[in-house]
């Protein structure tokens, strides 16, 4: 008879969990023929994507693919994708200058994704302004847009934009964080540091990271290879000037 009460008591728990399981089930956003950004690096999700000219100095063109994602079912046959570009401040690059966008985009026959190719092209005012392309999904006939965000940090308001996808674009090189010594190397410069890199035959890249790592041996080491070669330019009669027009100079404990 206890075992029999136990039973009972058992199955009773039984049945309420299973009830509570089933009033607790969370309930999910339910959209289909929705179209967005889908542009994840390391598994995080971004709407902003930096792109510089200054690591490869012989680049011209460069051509960034932005993956445009689909919700639902694949169907057969191409479906079209409707964007455009909504950038109109100051910093906005100009199309057909800095950068080309393809006349039309489409998801492939039974295909859930595509890819946007936005082709940047390296201008000389690049190196002194950094250029904003800012593309935006829109609705249209084969997809909605109502996928708008992203939420990563809803309290301290952190949305990730799923319809609206921001490129920055330069030429610039900036003063590296750590190892560059004024004393040792001078004022910095992008042209100096792409000297330093043809002169070291070492990427702009990998020269930032052994500038970044250099003990005091290695930071003497460049700078006395920079400076010898300064020397020896301005010796021959053909002294290294910077873009201003005034000469390229070591610091004071290369004089």
């Amino acid at each position: 008879m206890i075992k029999l009460l136990r039973y009972i008591a058992g199955a009773a728990a039984g049945l309420l969990l299973l009830a509570s399981c089933r009033k607790a089930e969370i309930p999910f956003y339910e959209t289909d023929n929705d179209v967005y950004f889908s542009v994840v690096r390391d598994f995080v999700t971004y709407d902003t994507t930096i792109v510089t000219f200054a690591y490869t100095p012989l680049t011209r063109d460069t051509t960034l693919l932005l993956k445009v994602a689909t919700l639902g079912k694949p169907v057969n046959r191409e479906r079209h994708v409707r964007y455009r570009v909504v950038d109109t401040s100051a910093s906005a690059a100009a199309q057909h200058t800095h950068f080309d966008l393809p006349a039309s985009l489409v998801v492939p026959p039974d295909s859930v994704s595509c890819y946007l190719p936005v082709v940047m092209h390296k201008t000389p005012d690049m190196s002194t302004r950094t250029f904003t392309i800012t593309l935006q999904l829109e609705p249209n006939d084969d997809f909605h847009t109502r996928l708008q965000v992203l939420v990563k940090d809803k309290a301290n308001n952190r949305f990730t934009s799923l319809v609206r996808h921001v490129i920055v674009v330069d030429n610039k090189l900036n003063k590296p964080d750590r190892g560059w010594y004024d004393d040792f190397y001078g004022p910095f410069s992008t042209k100096k540091m792409l000297l330093m890199s043809s002169l070291l035959e070492l990427s702009v890249q990998e020269l930032y990271g052994k500038i970044a790592k250099a003990d005091p041996g290695a930071t003497n080491f460049y700078a006395n290879y920079l400076k010898t070669y300064l020397k020896d330019m301005e010796a021959a009669g053909t002294p290294v000037l910077e873009d201003d027009g005034t000469p390229m100079k070591m610091g004071k404990y290369m004089q």
